[in-house]
C-alpha cells in the first residue's frame, strides 16, 4: 500500500508544482542523504524555490521573508552555535521577550525547533524563506562571524566520523543510566567537547549562577563564553557529566576528581580531567581537555632563546641536581617539565613520576598519581620512589616542607630532579622554599637551574599588523638597543584564519642557572634585588626582557606582554 503523503509533499502536488510520481522518489532521496524534502527538490530542481516557499506558508500559515532586503547587521550573534546553523540550516533573524525569531525553508523539521529551544534557552518562532535565498544567507552570516567552521585544520578532519566515550559506567541499576540518556543533553554535551577539540581549547567551564547557566571555553589562555543554557538544566548537565567522568552523582556537597576518554577517527585518544565543586547555584563542573595533537613534547618548541636552550639542555645532562621550573597556573610549566623529562627518556634510564594527576602519558616513563583517599601523597610516593633505583624523577610540584625536604634530598643524592612551583619570578621561587622552612645551605648547593615563564598569544601571521611607536614610548615601555636591536612591532587585527588577531601561544623565560656567585647570594640570604642585579650582570633575561624580545621579534604584541610581565 502506497504512503499518503503529508505536509509541504501533499501541498505540493496539490498545487500541480511538482508530479506525485516524481515526488514520491524524491521523498526517499531525502531520507537517505539525511537532509529536508524541501533542500533536497530545490537542490535537484525538481520545484523552483520560492515556488515551494510560497506553498509552505499556505501549509502552515507562516510569513514569508524576503532575505534579499533583510540586513544582516540586526542578525545576533553567539546564539546559535553555526555547527546548528549548518545542520538545521536555519538563520538566527531577532530576539524579543526570550523569543528567537529564525528563517527556515522547510518549517515541518520540529527535531530543528526543538533543539534549538534546548541549546538557546528562547521560544522559537519561525518564518519561512526560499532555500536558494536561505543557503546563500547563512554562509554570508557565517562569515560575517569571524570563525570558519567548515574549514578545519588537518589535525581535526574527522571529529565528527566518529566520536566514543571510552568509560565502563558503574552504576546500582539500569534504570539509574536510562534516567539519563537524554539524548538532546548527550548531543549538547559531546558536540561541546568536539568544538572544544577543533578550538584547540584547554579547558571547558560548566558554570551556574542564580538566574543564568553560563559555559565558557579556555582558549590560548583567555576564558570566552560559547554557551547558555536554560538555567534548570544545571543539574541534569551536572549528573550527565559525572556518569561520563565515574563521579558519584549523589554526591553534591563535596569536590570530586574524574577521567573521560574519547576515542576519535583513525583511533585518536584524547584524555579529559573532570573536577566538580560544589558552590552556591550548583555543581561547577570544569573539564580539562589533554589533547596530543596540541601538545608537542619538544625543547627546540618551547620558545626559549638560542643561549636559554643551551642552558637548560646542558643542565639536563647532569647526573645529580634540581630543575625548578616556576611561575602562575596556565604557564606552561607542565610543557617544560614533560618536554625536559621527553629530551631525557632512553632506555638506559630509569625515569620516574610522582603528579596529581598524570596529565601527559610517556611511553617508557614511570608515572605515579597521587591518591590523598588512599593515603599516596606526594611525600609518601616520592619516599617509595626512592627505593625504585630512580635516576630521574620528576615532581609535578612542590606543596609542602616534606615533599621539598625529599626533593631535595633526592637531588642530593645522585639524582636529577624536575619540578614546579607556583611563584612569579626566579628570586621569589627561592624565598618560597626558604619561608617554607628549606635550609638556605640546601638551596644553594642543591638547586641547579630555575626557570620561571609565562605563556602568551601568539599573533596571527596572516593578518598582524605593522605599528610604529614614538621612541620615548619605546623606551618607557623597556625597549633597549642592545636587546632589541630594530625592533619591530606589530598588532592583533583579526581575520577568518585566527581568534581576534591570535593564534596559539608562545612562552618567554627566564632561566638561571645557580653559579658559585648565586650560590654565595643564596647563602647570605640576599634580597631579589641583589638576585635580579647578579642576573643583568651576566646578561641574564629577566622576564620582562625576554616578553619584549618576543614582541620586537614580531611574534606577539606589547598588550600581551604587558598584560603578563
Amino acid at each position: 500500500m502506497t504512503a499518503k503523503l503529508v505536509g509541504i509533499a501533499r501541498r505540493l502536488v496539490a498545487d500541480n508544482l511538482i508530479d506525485e510520481q516524481a515526488l514520491r522518489p524524491a521523498v526517499d532521496e531525502a531520507k537517505v542523504q539525511g537532509i529536508t524534502l524541501v533542500h533536497h527538490l530545490a537542490r535537484s530542481k525538481l520545484a523552483k524555490p520560492l515556488a515551494i516557499a510560497a506553498a509552505a506558508s499556505d501549509e502552515f500559515r507562516l510569513p514569508i521573508l524576503d532575505l534579499a532586503a533583510f540586513n544582516l547587521d540586526f542578525c545576533p550573534a553567539n546564539i546559535i552555535d553555526a555547527a546548528l546553523i549548518l545542520k538545521h540550516r536555519v538563520l538566527p533573524l531577532s530576539i524579543r521577550d526570550k523569543q528567537l525569531t529564525i528563517a527556515v525553508s522547510d518549517p515541518a523539521n520540529l527535531s530543528a525547533t526543538n533543539e534549538l529551544a534546548f541549546h538557546s534557552g528562547l521560544q522559537i518562532k519561525t518564518v519561512i524563506a526560499d532555500d536558494a535565498s536561505l543557503s546563500t544567507t547563512i554562509e554570508q552570516y557565517l562569515k560575517r562571524l569571524g570563525r570558519s567552521y567548515t574549514n578545519k585544520p588537518a589535525a581535526t578532519q574527522g571529529l565528527d566520523e566518529s566520536f566514543e566515550i571510552d568509560t565502563s559506567l558503574e552504576l546500582d541499576t539500569q534504570e539509574e543510566l536510562n534516567a539519563f540518556d537524554e539524548t538532546p543533553l548527550v548531543s549538547f554535551i559531546n558536540k561541546l567537547l568536539l568544538e572544544a577539540i577543533t578550538l584547540s581549547a584547554s579547558d571547558i567551564h560548566f558554570e551556574p549562577y542564580e538566574s543564568r547557566y553560563r559555559i565558557r571555553f579556555r582558549i590560548d589562555g583567555l576564558l570566552e563564553e560559547i554557551s547558555c543554557p536554560p538555567v534548570n538544566l544545571s543539574t541534569r548537565l551536572a549528573s550527565r557529566i559525572k556518569i561520563m567522568a565515574q563521579l558519584d552523582i549523589a554526591e553534591k556537597r563535596m569536590p570530586q576528581d574524574g577521567r573521560i576518554r574519547i576515542r576519535l577517527a583513525g583511533n585518536r585518544m584524547i584524555d579529559v580531567r573532570v573536577n566538580s565543586l560544589p558552590t552556591q547555584w550548583g555543581e561547577k563542573i570544569v573539564m580539562r581537555i589533554l589533547d596530543p595533537l596540541n601538545t608537542k613534547l619538544d625543547v627546540h618548541a618551547l620558545g626559549l632563546e638560542s643561549e636559554q636552550e643551551e642552558v637548560f639542555l646542558s643542565t639536563l645532562q647532569r647526573q645529580q641536581g634540581l630543575i625548578l621550573v616556576t611561575g602562575p597556573t596556565g604557564s606552561g610549566k607542565s610543557l617544560t617539565l614533560y618536554s625536559g623529562l621527553s629530551r631525557l627518556n632512553a632506555a638506559s634510564k630509569n625515569i620516574s613520576t610522582v603528579e596529581d594527576p598524570v596529565e601527559i602519558t610517556l611511553e617508557g616513563v614511570n608515572q605515579l598519581a597521587v591518591n590523598s583517599k588512599a593515603g599516596l601523597s606526594f611525600a609518601s610516593a616520592l619516599r617509595a620512589m626512592l627505593r625504585q633505583d630512580p635516576d630521574i624523577i620528576m615532581l609535578g610540584e612542590i606543596r609542602d616542607l616534606e615533599s621539598a625536604e625529599i626533593a631535595l634530598r633526592a637531588a642530593q643524592t645522585g639524582h636529577l630532579v624536575l619540578t614546579s612551583l607556583h611563584t612569579l619570578s626566579a628570586a621569589a621561587s627561592l624565598s618560597r622554599l626558604r619561608n617554607m622552612g628549606i635550609p638556605l645551605y640546601n638551596l644553594a648547593s642543591t638547586v641547579s637551574l630555575i626557570i620561571a615563564q609565562r605563556l602568551a598569544r601568539r599573533l596571527c601571521e596572516s593578518c598582524k599588523e605593522f605599528v610604529e611607536l614614538p621612541e620615548k614610548v619605546m623606551i618607557e615601555q623597556g625597549f633597549k638597543a642592545k636587546l632589541h636591536a630594530e625592533p619591530r612591532l606589530f598588532r592583533a587585527v583579526g581575520c577568518s584564519a585566527c581568534r581576534d588577531g591570535f593564534q596559539g601561544r608562545i612562552g618567554f623565560y627566564e632561566v638561571v642557572p645557580i653559579t658559585e656567585p648565586l650560590s654565595q647570594i643564596i647563602m647570605d640570604d640576599g634580597p631579589e634585588a641583589l638576585f635580579s642585579e647578579y642576573m643583568s650582570q651576566q646578561g641574564l633575561l629577566s622576564l620582562r626582557e625576554a616578553a619584549l624580545l618576543k614582541v620586537a621579534q614580531g611574534l606577539t604584541s606589547l598588550e600581551e606582554a604587558n598584560r603578563l610581565t
